[in-house]
């Protein structure tokens, strides 16, 4: 048996986190999700899957458009064609309020219900296996819902759970939160999860984890994203990772001692030979305070994006820098002291008494509130003050 576990697909969902997009760029972004979900098909009819299950948040809205929804039924019609079998739940983000309202999916397509419902099917091996999952039918469930899922059918050769949801305290949450100890009380042979956009294993055997999601959509959401091939092997179902997104968001590392007009330079052929598009957040470690003042000032990411090419295999939308501490002789104050004062600097207490707790708008209250701001704000300041140190040094005769 055999079959893909994916979710979280968020048709219709832009990228976020880009200040500067040139019109090469976009065009790739638009169809980077439409892409990765035409691989995932093409996988799955070269495999021959018995089916597929999607769990939850297929689109990212509850009024996805148009294109969005064509996009996902010209795939699932492909399946169709190819006498594979798609089961559907909805998540947080395109929860059901109309039934009415949904789109005319392929006949190959099972879509799951507000309630606990339990669907079989028999593979082309005579297989037999029994799928429960639930839609969800308000953005926010807080109520216990594994405990509505019958125990594993005993009749059926595999028993699968289709779960969008959150791991934490019951009653505590809005997206459907459980305990690893009910699913596995459970019995079943797979629990196929969704909603986090992360991979994560909670439990090798029987597995139970989340796929992550098919394309990354902003920084946050780095790394190799696509879903699982499931097969049944030694009287287990064993998920194996399959990447299909055409985008990845990474970071990239590198240490120079050239000047300004030669770093861009440096880069680029240093990227030169990429297999996949990869959106990169560049760390620079240089001593030179020409290049990290460009950086500071945005002036290094201009340059960047001004040499980038649409045939390119990267876009740098992001450049941040880092003194190279051996090159720094007799600092004037002690690198102890200025990771201090800037820890004090830098806290959420400390912001509050500085005037945060005067800011109203919510939009900018989630921003500072964020731990990996308040971490850029730090290597902000403690860069701007290794420059300092470094022209004060040069100026020394």
């Amino acid at each position: 048996m055999k079959f893909i576990h994916a979710g979280d697909l968020h048709l219709g969902n832009p990228f976020g986190g880009l200040s500067i997009t040139p019109s090469w760029l976009k065009e790739k972004l638009q169809t980077a999700t439409q892409i990765a979900v035409h691989r995932l098909v093409d996988d799955a009819i070269v495999a021959a899957v018995d089916f597929v299950v999607l769990a939850g948040d297929s689109f990212n809205t509850t009024t996805p458009d148009a294109r969005a929804q064509l996009d996902l039924i010209n795939e699932l019609q492909r399946l169709a064609d190819a006498k594979i079998q798609v089961y559907i739940i909805f998540g947080n983000h395109d929860f059901v309020n109309d039934w009415q309202r949904l789109p005319a999916f392929p006949e190959n397509v099972t879509l799951f219900p507000a309630d606990v419902t339990t669907y079989h099917l028999q593979t082309a091996t005579h297989e037999t296996v029994a799928i429960s999952g639930f839609s969800y039918t308000q953005r926010h469930i807080s109520t216990d819902q594994v405990v509505k899922f019958p125990v594993k059918d005993t009749t059926a050769d595999w028993h699968i759970g289709l779960y969008h949801g959150a791991l934490g305290e019951v009653g505590v949450g809005d997206y459907a939160p459980f305990s690893l100890q009910a699913l596995q009380q459970k019995h079943y042979d797979y629990w196929a999860l969704g909603h986090i956009h992360v991979r994560e294993t909670l439990q090798e055997r029987p597995f139970i984890g989340y796929s992550g999601s098919i394309q990354g959509l902003d920084k946050t959401e780095t790394g190799f994203k696509g879903y699982y091939m499931v097969e049944s092997q030694d009287h287990q179902l064993v998920p194996t990772f399959t990447p299909v997104a055409p985008i990845t968001w990474v970071t990239e590392n590198i240490q120079t001692n050239r000047d300004l007009n030669m770093v861009v330079q440096q880069v680029r052929e240093q990227f030169a030979f990429k297999e996949e598009f990869e959106l990169i957040s560049l760390q620079i470690e240089t001593n030179q305070t020409n290049v990290l003042s460009a950086i500071t000032n945005q002036q290094l990411l201009a340059q960047f994006v001004a040499a980038a090419q649409p045939d390119d295999m990267f876009f740098i939308y992001e450049v941040q820098g880092k003194p190279q501490q051996e090159t720094v002789a007799l600092p004037a104050v002690a690198d102890q002291y200025w990771s201090s004062t800037v820890a004090d600097v830098f806290n959420l207490d400390e912001l509050q008494h500085l005037g945060l707790k005067q800011v109203t708008d919510g939009e900018i209250l989630d921003y500072f509130l964020n731990e990996q701001t308040l971490e850029e704000l730090k290597v902000a300041v403690q860069t701007q003050l290794k420059i300092s140190q470094i022209g004060d040094q040069d100026d020394v005769d």
